[in-house]
């Protein structure tokens, strides 16, 4: 769903195991399997894809009165379980199901199943212990009230955390609202004993924390993140007393500071886009047919996903046009604003091109909101045109800001018109468009780099701390070339595709250049008319399938044809 957390799918067949096979079902498989385990080996398919390592280093703890808890997101954080013979049919209280076939040897154990949006898998688990861990249940007397926990001593077993440290504080309040250690951790819930806490415009989960133990004025607690499933920390929190009363929305604009925070939330939800986008476009344009899109494919959820996410964040800010002028003043403000709009038009294009007719949301989704509608892909993109034609001159300069190219700035503004204008079938504006760009200024190159440097027009900046180009002048080149036929007065390296010694110089083989899938390639091809020529795709994979979650949850969707 557009408020959704993906389930991601669970997958096929790691390599033989030489140990004999002990196959306890019933009790004893239960009085076995019961504990922590690690998993090492992990091999998931689908659609004739498999993906090797997915679960590992995952833990799953199963306890002997039918639930379990886990640290996958994969396979949900918590749920129940039933046992006939050596089989284990689980499910997620996230919706998921799995049926699974256990075979436990010593301190080993294999799992061979389904799950129910029909991905296969293999998992062979390492025992870490067999103590179930005791654990106390979260109540909302507990936890809430008019008071605020402290963080005393925080230890991290696994991954990194710049958010959980000593002395910040977290308040979870009786309405479900809560003021966390994450700028977009604004809800919480009690799911089967443990708290859970999300960004509530859009579902999006931040943490999960479970008890240990606890007194009136103090709680041990362990906390498994899932923006970053690799976090596990124990926490001490001192019952803490609220200096100044303030409401979730005053958190986020009540200073500079916290609206820039959210403003880089944004820009984090469209590199995860982005990434997943261009993974999308990478299987689309590998030539190979084995490698297929279903509706159901991990690719086509995460990158819509992801989109909505992004749009939905903008919203959130947009909406409060007014605290942002008011905080940040009306120049700065007047930028951000638009730097926003300009990010939320990027991303709406890319949905359209992508997937088609898709939804066009200018307000935050409300809560169980399922009457939406999709726009067609025209309208789309016009929407998009008229938004950044309406704010390009409110964006700042390049190389006038700090860190000017990693965020929405007017040259990336200028490229993202024209690549709108040439959608529109406007090629001479486009053209004009991209000679305002001084190409000059700019490195003629379109590699990823770790630092930001004039090599990009606009970047944006990975969790790897990766700086991975978007628009570059290379990408205004092409374009330009596109347009006209004429690589005259363009810089324009090309590349010998057909390995008779003499280079190739049409579109393909400029794009070809990269050895990785470039922004704005699959588009490209689709503009020229050689997308099936190119990757051997047929005439209905031009559109990318919706995704199957969303064509359940909102009865007006339509499923483009061929899927």
């Amino acid at each position: 769903m557009l408020l959704a957390i993906l389930m991601v799918p669970m997958m096929v067949s790691c390599g033989g195991d030489d140990e004999k096979d002990d196959n306890p079902s019933g009790d004893d498989l239960i009085i076995k399997a019961s504990g922590t385990w690690m998993c090492t080996q992990s091999v998931d398919a689908m659609n004739g894809q498999s993906l090797q390592g997915l679960m590992v280093g995952k833990e799953i703890t199963i306890n002997p009165n039918g639930t379990y808890t886990s640290t996958a997101p994969t396979f949900g954080y918590s749920g129940t379980y039933t046992v006939s013979g050596n089989k284990i049919t689980a499910h997620s209280d996230a919706g998921g199901t799995f049926l699974i076939n256990v075979s436990i040897s010593g301190d080993r154990m294999t799992w061979d199943g389904t799950a129910s949006n029909g991905v296969s898998f293999r998992y062979i688990f390492e025992r870490e212990s067999n103590v179930v861990p005791s654990e106390e249940t979260f109540t909302k007397e507990i936890i809430a009230g008019d008071f605020q926990w402290k963080v005393n001593s925080v230890s991290i077993k696994r991954g990194a955390s710049s958010k959980i440290t000593e002395g910040k504080t977290i308040r979870f309040k009786e309405d479900g609202s809560c003021e966390g250690f994450h700028s977009m951790e604004n809800a919480w819930r009690i799911n089967n004993g443990r708290i859970e806490t999300y960004y509530k415009q859009t579902e999006e989960p931040i943490y999960v924390y479970t008890l240990l133990s606890s007194n009136s004025d103090e709680l041990l607690v362990r906390i498994d993140g899932t923006l970053d499933d690799n976090l596990q920390a124990e926490v001490l929190l001192i019952k803490d007393i609220i200096p100044n009363t303030i409401t979730t929305e005053d958190h986020f604009f009540n200073s500079k500071e916290n609206i820039l925070a959210v403003r880089n939330s944004c820009y984090a939800a469209c590199t995860e886009f982005e990434t997943w986008q261009l993974k999308l476009e990478g299987i689309r344009l590998n030539s190979n047919t084995v490698l297929r899109i279903s509706s159901g494919s991990t690719e086509v959820y995460n990158t819509w996903m992801y989109a909505y996410q992004t749009i939905n964040r903008i919203n959130l800010v947009l909406e409060k046009e007014d605290a942002v002028l008011g905080i940040m003043g009306n120049q700065d403000g007047k930028a951000l604003i638009a730097e926003l709009r300009a990010l939320r038009a990027f991303v709406n294009y890319n949905l359209g091109m992508l997937f088609g007719n898709v939804p066009l949301l200018t307000k935050v989704l409300a809560d169980n909101d399922n009457q939406i509608t999709q726009s067609g892909q025209a309208e789309v993109f016009q929407f998009a045109y008229d938004e950044i034609n309406s704010v390009l001159d409110d964006l700042l300069p390049a190389f006038e800001q700090e860190n000017a190219q990693a965020y929405f700035n007017k040259d990336a503004g200028l490229m993202l018109k024209a690549e709108l204008s040439m959608a529109l079938g406007k090629k001479a504006q486009a053209t004009a468009t991209l000679n305002q760009i001084e190409k000059s200024r700019y490195y003629n190159t379109r590699s990823a780099s770790s630092s930001l440097d004039r090599s990009f027009i606009w970047a944006l900046h990975t969790q790897q701390n990766m700086y991975c180009p978007v628009y570059t002048v290379m990408h205004a080149n092409l374009y330009l070339y596109e347009n006209s036929g004429s690589k005259d007065g363009l810089d324009l390296p090309t590349i010998d595709l057909n390995k008779d010694g003499k280079p190739d110089e049409d579109v393909e083989s400029f794009w070809h250049v990269s050895e990785y899938t470039d922004y704005g390639y699959w588009a490209a091809l689709k503009r020229m008319g050689k997308a099936q020529e190119v990757t051997g795709c047929y005439d209905y994979e031009l559109l990318m399938p919706i995704p199957s979650q969303d064509l359940s949850f909102y009865p007006n969707f339509k499923q483009n044809p061929g899927y």
